[in-house]
């Protein structure tokens, strides 16, 4: 079998959406290469039970390089921390990858695309880039940089040569294929852009009424609810709804933030400031609790802060697809998820300027909204087994590396 390494901040047995994304590729490319991955330490999730639907291939091998330890909501610390595993990865890899072999890494930590496009030319290695956000186009919307500012312009011109220099760029969504395209036409005609979405766990998740995850005496039982879970980060948009949410009057709504991150603590202090009654948070949660987390709603927000377009795609959307519960989307128009919605019928598409149209839509939502609410979730579900299985989508991969 011919080498394929991996080169990723995250690997199993890590339940981020990353880890648990490149793990499960891992596993199933070993089916027909010697697969070898270079990782970091778990850092996020330290204490795991990894359960039957998250399993580590026998026949994949890891080599964890050293990392540092630190606050993980600290820009200046994740920064550096990703500097310095970039570093470590590269150095590794230099020493023990041979010429031609392949090497697929995802663009977290960001630096690494860079280290990998030099590795290429110093070991002329066939360079795979899994694109899961594009840097440093994503500093702008998490308010980091400015377009204008010197220092991203030299950034961008940086990474841009550096993602030219793949031979497989392997993006999320159609909107973050004309970004990838854009961003390397200036330095290459040959690197191929393939599109492959992420999947929804429709084995380990399902619709379940919600009557049976919710505690009896939970105020959140008898109410239509909107939920959001997963990371309470800088380009989810969380505050801008958070706005729109004060605005709302509709007692049969409430609205239910579940995870974690660098804005939860903003976001609750905004909650208790406005007194904001119909809001609700909870803890983090494992890839365990998902089925439980998922059915406790009617209908899941997926949000991103305006200027995403292209920059990323919510793995989180697929998993609610799973669980049969529509999307309540706010973000750029004609991006992957607002498409998937348009052409599905899997929810509900809104701008980041239709602020008024997302209050109207929450004051009118009631019982005269089930038929079209039931419809949804049934289509939400049928979309997941269709389109977006685990099987279905690693079979892209096991057939588009080569």
């Amino acid at each position: 079998m011919d080498n394929l390494w991996i080169a990723t901040e995250l690997f199993y047995p890590e339940q981020t959406s990353t880890s648990f994304i490149l793990t499960k590729i891992a596993n199933r490319l070993s089916e027909k290469f010697s697969v070898k991955v270079v990782c970091g330490h778990p850092v996020y999730d330290r204490n795991i039970k990894t359960g039957k639907y998250f399993t580590l291939n026998s026949k994949v091998s890891v080599h964890r390089v050293k990392g540092m330890s630190g606050n993980k909501d600290s820009l200046l610390f994740r920064t550096v921390r990703f500097v310095f595993l970039s570093l470590s990865m590269f150095f590794y890899l230099l020493k023990n990858v041979k010429k031609g072999e392949k090497v697929l890494i995802v663009t977290n930590p960001a630096p690494l695309v860079l280290l990998m496009s030099a590795l290429k030319k110093i070991k002329n290695i066939e360079l795979i880039i899994l694109v899961h956000d594009v840097f440093p186009e994503n500093t702008v919307p998490a308010g980091i940089l400015t377009p204008q500012s010197i220092i991203y312009k030299l950034i961008k011109r940086i990474f841009d040569k550096a993602y030219s220099k793949a031979d497989q760029l392997i993006v999320l969504g159609r909107d973050m294929q004309k970004v990838i395209e854009n961003k390397i036409k200036r330095y290459t005609k040959t690197s191929k852009v393939s599109i492959i979405e992420n999947w929804g766990d429709i084995n380990g998740i399902y619709s379940v009424p919600k009557e049976n995850v919710f505690d009896q005496t939970s105020p959140l039982l008898d109410k239509i609810v909107f939920q959001y879970a997963g990371n309470m980060g800088r380009v989810q948009g969380l505050l801008e709804l958070l706005e729109i949410i004060k605005q709302v009057d509709n007692e049969k709504l409430a609205f239910y933030f579940v995870g974690d991150g660098a804005l939860k603590k903003t976001m609750i202090d905004y909650v208790n400031l406005h007194k904001l009654k119909h809001v609700y948070f909870d803890g983090s949660y494992s890839r365990e609790d998902q089925l439980s987390v998922l059915n406790k709603t009617d209908i899941a927000f997926v949000s991103l802060a305006e200027g995403m377009f292209g920059l990323g795609v919510p793995s989180k959307a697929y998993n609610i697809l799973a669980s049969g519960k529509p999307i309540l989307y706010i973000g750029e128009e004609n991006s992957e998820i607002d498409l998937l919605i348009k052409e599905k019928g899997v929810g509900y598409s809104f701008r980041h300027y239709q602020k008024q149209e997302l209050i109207r839509f929450f004051n009118d939502f009631d019982e005269s909204s089930a038929a079209d609410l039931k419809l949804k979730k049934k289509k939400a579900r049928t979309a997941a087994e269709e389109s977006f299985s685990e099987e279905i989508i690693l079979n892209k991969f096991y057939y588009i590396i080569e």
